[in-house]
């Protein structure tokens, strides 16, 4: 079975399917450790999934579902992952989340239309955060969601923003509890309870540890602009 290392995290899995395969091989490592995490990818398994996702191939079953079980794991590992698209600058992850269909890749993709090479995507949808060493880094993972966009990195988070469409550009920080029920609402719940635990106490140092932002924004590119004056430009 292949390993992969996603996250700081080693995982053994066993990608079929070609769209899991591609999207994993930048996290494949050579050497043979004991895994952190398994991921089971047998056939049949997925091929059951089909029943009542029949509108989805198997490719997109498989990498669905080895993404759910990588996130429903990465609590154990002091992790959680924020529906979101993460971009780097200068060393420091800016995330932005809100719902499907808001336009958050689409504000993403204005940050490298705006800073150039300076800016690179680090995850489009679902990139994970870890607590490490009392400080909270973004990693890239190959479950990235419609695209392909992900970058195999660890980059410590600079800052957090709550995307809202807007007919004008404005952007405000906002404290925890503004922010902690769109933040919780665009991640992973566990059912059991002692893991639902951890992921509030996590979400709770994250967000007393890191600078939060509503913004408000149109589609041009003066709306990365004022993201990034403001969110960069604070200490």
């Amino acid at each position: 079975m292949k390993t992969y290392r996603i996250s700081g995290i080693l995982v053994n899995m066993e990608p079929k399917g070609e769209r899991l395969k591609m999207q994993a091989e930048p996290y494949l490592v050579e050497f043979t450790q004991t895994p952190d995490i398994s991921i089971d990818l047998d056939e049949e398994k997925i091929n059951s999934l089909n029943e009542k996702n029949s509108h989805l191939t198997y490719d997109e079953l498989e990498y669905i579902f080895a993404g759910f079980v990588f996130y429903n794991k990465l609590v154990d590992f002091n992790g959680f992952f924020l529906h979101s698209s993460a971009v780097c600058v200068d060393n420091k992850a800016y995330l932005f989340s809100a719902p499907s269909g808001t336009g958050k890749s689409t504000h993403a993709s204005l940050w490298t239309k705006y800073l150039g090479d300076q800016a690179i995507i680090i995850n489009d949808d679902k990139p994970a955060i870890r607590l490490i060493d009392d400080e909270f880094y973004v990693f890239g993972t190959p479950f990235s969601g419609k695209t392909a966009l992900n970058k195999n990195v660890m980059v410590k988070l600079g800052a957090i923003c709550i995307l809202e469409r807007g007919k004008d550009n404005s952007i405000t920080r906002i404290g925890t509890e503004e922010a902690v029920f769109p933040i919780l609402n665009q991640t992973l719940r566990p059912k059991e309870a002692e893991k639902m635990d951890v992921l509030l106490k996590l979400l709770d140092k994250c967000l007393g540890k890191t600078k939060v932002y509503r913004l408000y924004c149109n589609m041009d590119v003066e709306a990365a602009k004022t993201a990034y004056e403001a969110m960069s430009g604070e200490d």
